[in-house]
């Protein structure tokens, strides 16, 4: 029987990729299923004739090991290694480390395996086998490869949110030198975007506490009163949420708001925010990427793994309708 390799390399593609084609089609692009199928049918793929009948190529395999110190959530991730290293033809074992396993017995759980993806602090000893022997990714380390925090998209983001759940007099607030005023460029560019009118007196400059009492304040002197805002960081945004309240708004019924920036831990994550990269845990799929790349070369195409920004949606932001008052 033909094998798998010998399609990829008749149509030009990695053995991954006509292993997603045979399982999982819906995540390859028309073109390229085009021209896998086309060499499967030309190299009669499948035909198991006595004749020249060959063993069937067993799995691939990658293994997780799990130190003993993870976390519990750690652990809830292993579906999506699974789900993750499936996709690219691997089958995946996962391994929780106790502490008390010998280094040779540790050695034996990833024995024949392509390659070894490490959460957690693993034995010294048993790290260098694994650099030695195989391909070895510890997954901490994906973290490193995250892009930095964009400001600039993020603000776009937030306020590409208000506008497109129906508001249209949109604030900004808070000092943007920090960043060289890439923020408020991206609060500039959506409300481009989105067609809404730019007004100076919306865009609200902050140094000190009282200020965010005196925007509260003037809402009301406004013909079309402000129906939300976006707040240069989250410090910023629970200030001006404060305020708001102090003031007798009620928040979202009235006025909605979304930060550019993640919560500290000990915030409640109420206000709604577009948080930064680094504040997201490396997704398992980002792991898996980087392993197999490792194992099967730069040449390999991988799928697009969002590390991007994203936006909590907290409780913050409400739907604009026309008949939405602000009262006193």
């Amino acid at each position: 029987m033909v094998s798998t390799t010998e399609v990829a390399k008749h149509a030009g593609v990695s053995q991954t990729t006509v292993s997603r084609v045979l399982n999982r089609p819906e995540q390859v692009k028309k073109e390229t299923y085009d021209k896998v199928m086309q060499a499967l049918a030309e190299l009669d793929y499948g035909n198991t004739s006595t004749e020249n009948a060959q063993v069937v190529e067993t799995p691939k395999h990658i293994a997780v090991l799990f130190s003993k110190d993870c976390a519990p959530d750690e652990f809830a991730r292993l579906r999506e290694f699974a789900e993750s290293a499936q996709a690219y033809g691997y089958q995946l074992t996962a391994h929780a480390l106790t502490g008390s396993e010998s280094v040779e017995a540790s050695k034996a759980l990833v024995n024949g395996v392509a390659g070894v993806i490490g959460i957690g602090s693993l034995p010294v000893e048993l790290k260098e086998y694994l650099n030695e022997t195989s391909v070895f990714l510890q997954a901490e380390k994906t973290a490193d490869e995250i892009k930095p925090f964009d400001r600039r998209k993020a603000a776009y983001l937030a306020t590409s949110y208000l506008a497109e759940k129906g508001h249209q007099q949109i604030a900004w607030v808070g000092e943007d030198f920090p960043d060289a005023g890439e923020s408020l460029q991206g609060y500039y560019e959506a409300m481009a975007h989105h067609q809404l009118k730019l007004r100076k007196k919306r865009v609200h400059s902050v140094e000190s506490p009282s200020d965010f009492d005196a925007i509260a304040a003037e809402l009301r002197s406004f013909k079309k009163p402000t129906s939300a805002f976006v707040v240069a960081s989250y410090e910023d945004g629970l200030q001006l949420l404060n305020s708001l309240k102090s003031a007798g708004f009620k928040v979202p019924k009235d006025i909605s708001l979304v930060a550019v920036g993640g919560a500290e831990e000990s915030d409640n994550a109420e206000l709604t925010a577009v948080k930064p990269p680094s504040t997201v845990q490396p997704s398992a799929q980002q792991a898996v990427d980087r392993l197999l790349q490792q194992i099967e070369g730069n040449e390999m195409k991988m799928q697009a793994v969002e590390d991007e920004l994203q936006l909590d949606k907290g409780a913050t932001v409400k739907k604009f309708k026309e008949r939405q008052k602000h009262t006193a």
